[in-house]
């Protein structure tokens, strides 16, 4: 089973907050089997939800959902077809679920060679891209994609397994397609260098010529919550919240050269900002 930190990001993703107490009394080393027991969630449910809501009951079952989840795809291994229809006829996977990060593709990353530095850093940015595409949403009733917005963000970065060089997103795409990613996953990787280069700007970084501009509002909200979690948590400039983030994020681009990099990388994060900002309905959390 996934070890505590990975539900606690999970959790951040989902809610916002990452219910450290509660994951740790389900992974209590000596009352973890009982704990794990979907028998008894009646038992338990009750108290937990008295304790922390019903958004906490829903956590503690998104905790046994993501220990089946891996349990499952190391029993079944590649019999694809097999474990998809009953992970979705167990209500494992998210078909017709709000999405929600997926234990296994945790699991990939890892076993892709990613640092821990690495993988954690992933896992903000898909827990930031999935709060700000639900504000999307909220506010503005955009048809948003949030499992290619969270699968994006958490493989946004697989290329940096191999290399941290600005080759890490081309890379990436070809380790994704070895995968068996979506396509569409690894055109994220594959673009979000510099927040989607144009051709001449490959060309004077060395890049392969083509337009890697970004096309999709779900691209996008990837590549802004990038660069908002480098400014949040690098602490080269002092932030009181994501909030604090997003309020100054044109001035801290402005006077951060790693941030801003030059006055076409700058200019392009600022209208993804512009645009983003335009469409949330609700505080960042």
């Amino acid at each position: 089973m996934p070890p505590t930190q990975k539900h606690l990001q999970t959790s951040i993703s989902r809610t916002g907050k990452d219910y450290a107490e509660l994951h740790n009394w389900i992974d209590d080393p000596e009352l973890k089997t009982a704990r794990h027991d979907f028998t008894k969630i009646w038992e338990f449910g009750a108290a937990i939800k008295a304790k922390y809501g019903a958004e906490g009951l829903q956590e503690y079952i998104e905790h046994l959902r993501e220990d089946m989840d891996v349990k499952l795809m190391k029993i079944w291994g590649k019999d694809a077809t097999t474990r998809d229809e009953a992970l979705d006829y167990y209500g494992i996977r998210r078909k017709g679920r709000d999405y929600s990060l997926d234990m296994a593709d945790i699991k990939m990353l890892q076993d892709a060679g990613m640092s821990a530095e690495d993988l954690d850093h992933s896992l903000k940015v898909a827990g930031r891209a999935l709060d700000i595409a639900r504000r999307v949403v909220s506010g503005s009733g955009a048809q948003v994609d949030l499992e290619l917005v969270g699968r994006g963000a958490l493989f946004h970065d697989l290329g940096k397994a191999k290399t941290h060089a600005i080759e890490h997103g081309l890379l990436g795409a070809e380790m994704g397609k070895a995968l068996g990613l979506p396509d569409t996953i690894n055109v994220i990787m594959e673009k979000h260098i510099r927040g989607g280069l144009t051709a001449a700007e490959a060309t004077e970084l060395g890049l392969p010529v083509k337009d890697y501009t970004l096309h999709k509002l779900e691209e996008r909200i990837i590549i802004y919550a990038d660069r908002l979690v480098d400014i949040i948590y690098d602490g080269l400039v002092k932030v009181d919240s994501a909030a604090d983030a997003e309020l100054r994020f044109e001035n801290i681009l402005s006077n951060e050269i790693k941030y801003g990099k030059n006055d076409i990388t700058r200019e392009r994060y600022f209208g993804y900002h512009r645009e983003i900002q335009g469409l949330m309905g609700t505080p960042p959390q």
